[in-house]
């Protein structure tokens, strides 16, 4: 691709160069015009007054000595009692403040002596302006100690040896040209024991006296001074910091172009084996993708909310990249967010991998702190964990191994098992449930995956009444028809065959009349007859009608042979011989010869003994009616079309036996029904082709079944797929060795292993982490034996420095204390050579870049962490009073901003506080574009202890503010903050507190109500206290903040009170302070969020005493809130259940009396409370999760099993796994078991009718 070819890409490449002819500045400048964040600076421009320091030049002599020997120096040692001593006591309160302020808001320690100050006249950037610098400055610790007379009382103590001021030496260099050695100086300074400065200001006299007016006086000075002018020491080249030359470059006119993560190539967790897994702390999702990338040596930015986990991902990463063998500088202006992360760690047993170095680090504090690294690696031991480790991969494979069968789709039929039970349970669920008990063969199964045509077919024949009872009755069903000539052949042959019946038995039962015959019932008996006087005509032709009056059977015997009389027995003489022979030949007709007389004889004597068998009366000679002819051919042409009628009819219809041999008038009456029937007979050939179709396809026992039950046809559909998926689901268990073996009771076994197993292995993450540093600890012994020697050495003596500690070669110390956490300001004490391999940023979103640059330059891999949303760099004093100004103050811009447009973000998603998710999901939608979600608090379900309240005050009415016509602070929110602060005192003392308000003058207002509370309840005393001695920096200190000062207050607890009301005519005006001004939705956010595990809202307005039109930014956000917890419907919507077994299983806990809340929050499919649950005895919810739904399906195992259980439990729920398996096969024991589980019991019916009659 070239510019040639495609004009945008050389637009593109010229914008991202700076213009013709314009320079850009070096990288060194380019870091100094960011600036410092400082609004003055008293190392150049300090200016000292009686209140910005305490003056110990004119001090007791003895006092003065006392402190520059390095000893702890009472104030009152140092300054005469009076005036003077009590100045110096004010004065000392702001100090310390100041200095409390900026260590834990900014990570520097600015309490420090300055001894000598030095002014002159400068000249910079063609300016003149006069300069006012410390000459030397030595670190001092302020603390406080009980005075004689009962109050506090300062003690000043030098706590490092004084050094020349860097600034002045920086300043002095660049603009004069004057070189200044600090070791030359503090070895003036220090020529004896003591300091000692007159020989150093000597020097700077000396060496400075090109500059005409400068003038060193000698002075001792208490005050606040930080080196903010070069936190950060760039390198000749940038190529080894890629994030530091992306900034310059986006700083100076180049266009930034961040590059996308790519993909990492890291196994997905399930396939992680557990010795491999490097990970001690748990993570959500977002966050392991963080690590995941950061691991693979990515730099980027995370955005993290609050309570997303910005520590605790901090945390794990670090960890994890001491893991892997880098080297971590973990840096936070607050020195609460370091010691978050390093409580983090100290949940893994990790404290001790960390190095915490802050401002002016005391050389005991390192030492301590090495030695406990030194022990941790001398008694770590590799854990044995391979049995463990086996087990829970075991349990992890078959817990996948379960999900993966349930859901994997078998290819031969399409469908998977869980879409099976699915399936069934839908059609258990009809209003008609079907019946059929069939199973379909692996051969039907197979050729019926695709039923639509199947069971169009079936519907077809149903509706062509192949299984209803009138079909079936009708004497034509299953009649052989296919087409439209059959059917009106066989319509032609019932018309033919009635008629010849009703003509031929008129004709036989007159013949039989005629003859002496009884009358047949039968049209066999009718051929019979009609057969027999065929014989009889046959026989008169030879023999006259007297042959019938003879002893026939005589005449046989005496015509046939001696052999037949011997073979039949009869004996006979020859006279009756003759005789008979004579008397048959006299009955044959005249003119006729037999040839076979015996023969004809034989005949003559069958046909009058089937005479004789038909006659209606003994004796009746056989005879030849008058139609006995005509009946012989009407009976044939019947039997023919009896026979043809059979080839017709079902073979069911003839099963009995030919049609010829039934009764004669039921076989009238079945011909006169088949003409009657020709409806039945026209639908005849469609039923009988779609029948023999869906036996072709081996349905003929369903058709059965359907037939013998009568299944209307609105019903056919249903009873096929019921037939089809019963036996598909049989197939695919019996077909699948997990699924067959394993029952709901073992899935739950294996599932509470895996938990106990997983929870136990996390937890050895931090042995299994020491143990790997350990062994590099004890290679880095045998490798650097030198280094090892000047540690012991240090860590004996007791004086570790940061500086000394740079001497030893890094590989040493990164297996002993990988991780380094500091401010970034402090960085400037570190040599400037000093490297890490990672740096990790937080709460980058307030920290100016400016700041952050210090760290930056440390490493080529940055994770910068912080809430874009809520931080905001701010500028700070480090003067108590602000008397020495540096000029205009820069726009400071936060890290978090300037690496966001060079690095690809991550955001965290997972709001990880204990608080409502509906204030959750409020912040998401308002402030985060619904990026954010959290874990539903029990409370939220069930309105029982909840986590976020809020109350309405009706009597928060007051006068509007003289001047304005905003009614600010009413006594009754005053009252109700004041109530329910001593009440958390009261309830809840182990947890912090703040009060955050709206209104300023609110804030003064509940702060002065609550100091007059307090001294008529001595037993809150305590609480008031905390966190505010010189020995209670880990406790939180209880506070009223306005929100516009409440971005660094987090506490446990929050009481939220706007401090804004109505008239006593009910009316507001629309401004409400701080949340109506432009950075309003910012400070509504900041609000929400400064709450770790309550918030309690005490408002004087509702959302219905606003108009939303009136409205915009953070009021509208205000109102918003409002809305949600005081609104008309502050409800949250029930979702739907959209899988037919937990409808099925929900519809069956309601029946036991148990509330159920379907699809609760995104991460249950049913949370099923107690209906008491407003009551305090009532029990956990239950957070019932099947292993069938989506959510479930796209979690880990460890989410699922484990993480998300626990997390759920955490907030009051007692979660559950519905395994489909049982909730399948027995789903009244399942609802039975959870409801006993709650202790629920169906309502009682006559209760509910008394109720509703009362």
């Amino acid at each position: 691709m070239t510019e040639q070819e495609f004009p945008r890409l050389a637009r593109a490449r010229a914008a991202a160069r700076p213009d013709e002819g314009q320079t850009r500045p070096d990288p060194a400048a380019w870091v100094s015009s960011l600036g410092s964040g400082a609004e003055n600076d008293t190392m150049l421009r300090f200016a000292p007054s009686a209140a910005n320091s305490i003056d110990l030049t004119e001090a007791n002599s003895s006092g003065v000595s006392q402190l520059l020997l390095g000893r702890r120096t009472r104030l009152s040692t140092l300054l005469p009692a009076g005036p003077v001593l009590d100045a110096a006591h004010e004065v000392s309160l702001g100090l310390r403040a100041k200095v409390r302020e900026l260590a834990e808001e900014r990570g520097i320690d600015v309490a420090a002596l300055a001894v000598g100050v030095a002014t002159w006249t400068a000249e910079e950037d063609g300016r003149r302006e006069r300069r006012s610098a410390p000459v030397l400055l030595a670190r001092v610790a302020l603390t406080v100690r009980r005075g004689a007379r009962g109050r506090d009382e300062l003690e000043v103590q030098i706590t490092e040896p004084a050094r020349l001021n860097p600034a002045l030496v920086r300043n002095l260099r660049r603009h004069h040209g004057i070189a200044l050695d600090p070791e030359a100086y503090q070895q003036a300074a220090y020529a004896t024991a003591r300091l000692e400065p007159a020989p150093a200001f000597a020097r700077l006299r000396e060496e400075a006296a090109a500059i005409a007016d400068l003038h060193v006086e000698d002075c001792l000075l208490v005050s606040t001074f930080a080196d903010l002018g070069e936190t950060a020491s760039l390198p000749a080249s940038l190529e080894d910091l890629p994030v530091v030359q992306a900034l310059y470059d986006a700083g100076t006119g180049m266009v930034p172009r961040p590059a996308a993560l790519q993909p990492t190539g890291a196994l997905a967790e399930d396939d992680v084996a557990p010795a491999d897994e490097r990970l001690v702390l748990d993570v959500d999702v977002a966050q392991a993708r963080v690590l995941e990338h950061a691991a693979a040596g990515e730099s980027l930015v995370v955005a993290a909310a609050p309570g997303t986990g910005q520590t605790q991902t901090a945390a794990a990463l670090a960890a994890r990249l001491a893991w892997e063998g880098r080297r971590v500088l973990v840096v936070a202006e607050r020195s609460a967010a370091l010691a978050d992360v390093l409580d983090r760690l100290e949940e893994a047993d990790l404290r001790s991998i960390a190095l915490d170095v802050p401002a002016n680090a005391d050389p005991e504090l390192l030492r301590r702190q090495l030695v406990q690294a030194v022990l941790r690696s001398e008694r770590a031991v590799d854990p044995d964990t391979a049995r463990d480790e086996a087990a829970l991969t075991e349990r992890r494979r078959r817990l996948q191994e379960h999900v993966g069968s349930l859901h994997h789709v078998r290819p031969r039929w399409g469908c998977s098992p869980f879409q099976a039970m699915q399936a069934l349970a839908a059609l258990t669920g009809l209003e008609t449930p079907p019946a059929t008990t069939v199973r379909l063969k692996r051969s039907v199964l197979d050729s019926t995956v695709n039923r639509q045509a199947v069971g169009e077919q079936l519907v077809r024949a149903g509706e062509l009444g192949a299984f209803s009872a009138a079909a079936t009755e009708s004497r034509w069903f299953g009649a052989r028809v296919r087409n439209v000539q059959e059917t009106e052949a066989a319509s032609e042959l019932a018309d033919e065959l009635a008629a010849a019946l009703h003509t031929t038995r008129r004709a036989v039962d007159t013949a039989a009349a005629q003859a002496g015959l009884r009358p047949e019932r039968t049209v066999a008996g009718w051929a019979e007859q009609a057969d027999l006087y065929r014989r009889v005509a046959r026989t008169l032709t030879e023999f006259t009608p007297e042959v019938f009056s003879l002893d026939v059977p005589q005449l046989v015997a005496a015509t046939a042979t001696s052999a037949w009389r011997r073979l039949h027995l009869v004996e006979m003489s020859s006279v009756a011989r003759s005789r008979l022979r004579r008397a048959a030949k006299d009955a044959v007709r005249p003119g006729v010869q037999p040839t076979d007389l015996h023969g004809a004889l034989v005949d003559a004597a069958a046909v009058l003994e089937d005479w004789n068998r038909h006659a209606a009366e003994p004796g009746t000679p056989p005879q030849v009616p008058d139609q006995g002819e005509h009946v012989m051919g009407h009976v044939g042409q019947v039997r023919e079309h009896l026979r043809r009628l059979e080839g017709v009819l079902a073979p069911e219809a003839v099963a009995e036996g030919p049609l010829d041999e039934r009764d004669v008038d039921d076989l009238v009456a079945a011909v006169d029904g088949l003409v009657a029937d020709r409806d039945t007979l026209a639908t005849l050939p469609e039923r009988t082709l779609v029948l023999d179709s869906l036996r072709d396809h081996g349905l003929a026992e369903l058709l059965e079944d359907l037939r013998d039950r009568e299944v209307p046809t609105e019903a056919l559909t249903a009873e096929l797929e019921l037939a089809w998926w019963q036996s598909a689901l049989e197939a695919m268990i019996s077909g699948d060795d997990f699924l067959a073996m394993m029952s709901g009771t073992d899935l739950a076994e294996v599932e509470r292993g895996f938990r106990d197993l997983d929870r136990a292995h996390l937890e050895r993450g931090g042995i299994r982490l020491s143990a790997a540093l350990a062994a590099r600890w004890r290679e880095a012994l045998r490798t650097y034996r030198a280094d090892a020697a000047v540690l012991r050495t240090l860590l004996k003596q007791g004086s570790p420095t940061v500086e000394s500690l740079a001497t030893i070669t890094p590989e040493l110390l990164q297996a002993l204390v990988p991780v380094l956490t500091t401010s970034p300001m402090a960085l400037s004490e570190f040599p400037p050579e000093w490297r890490a391999d990672v740096v990790v940023l937080l709460e980058a979103d307030a920290t100016a870049l400016a700041t952050a640059m210090g760290a930056l330059t440390r490493a080529p891999q940055v994770v910068a962490l912080g809430d874009p949303v809520i931080g905001r760099p701010q500028s700070f004093q480090v003067s108590v009073d602000p008397t020495a100004t540096a000029g205009p103050l820069r726009p400071l811009r936060s890290a978090h901003d300037a690496l966001d447009e060079v690095l690809p973000t991550l955001p965290l998603r997972t709001v990880h506080r204990p608080l409502e998710r509906r204030l959750v999901r409020l912040l998401s939608a308002l402030a985060y574009d619904g990026a954010l979600d959290a874990l539903p608090t029990a409370g939220e379900a069930t309105g029982r202890d909840r986590a976020v309240t809020a109350e309405y005050l009706p009597e928060g009415t007051g006068i509007p503010m003289t001047g304005g016509d905003v009614v600010e602070s009413t006594n009754a929110e005053v009252a109700r903050t004041v109530e329910r602060v001593f009440e958390h005192i009261r309830d809840r003392p182990e947890q912090s507190l703040a009060v955050v308000t709206v209104s300023e003058q609110h804030a003064r207002r509940v702060a002065a109500a609550v100091q007059a509370t307090a001294a008529q309840a001595p037993w809150a005393h305590e609480f008031l206290a905390r966190g505010r001695g010189e020995d209670a920096a880990d406790a939180e200190p209880f506070v009223i903040v306005p929100v516009v000062r409440a971005a660094s207050v987090v506490r446990d607890a929050v009481i939220l009170t706007p401090g804004y009301g109505r008239t006593p005519h009910g009316r507001v005006v629309h401004h409400f302070g701080a949340f109506s001004d432009p950075d309003g939705e910012r400070m509504v956010t900041v609000a929400l969020t400064r709450a770790r595990r309550r918030l309690h809202l005490v408002s004087a307005l509702r959302a219905a005493d606003l108009d939303e039109d009136r409205l915009d930014g953070g009021a509208l956000w205000f109102l918003r809130l409002l809305e949600a917890y005081l609104g008309d419907d502050a409800a949250d919507p029930v979702g739907m259940v959209g899988d037919p077994l937990l409808a099925d299983l929900r519809d069956r806990l309601e029946e036991h009396g148990a509330r159920v809340l379907p699809r609760y929050a995104g991460v249950m499919d049913l949370a099923v409370l107690d209906p008491r649950a407003d009551q305090d005895e009532a029990p956990r919810p239950l957070a019932l999760a099947g292993d069938g739904g989506e959510v479930y399906r796209a979690l880990t195992v460890r989410q699922r099993s484990r993480t998300l259980p626990e997390g759920l439990e955490a907030r009051g729920w007692e979660p559950r796994t519905l395994w489909s398996i049982d909730v399948f096969a027995d789903p009244e024991s399942v609802a039975r078991e959870l409801a006993d589980r709650l202790g629920v019991e169906p309502a009682d019916e006559t209760d509910e009718t008394d109720d509703d009659a009362r």
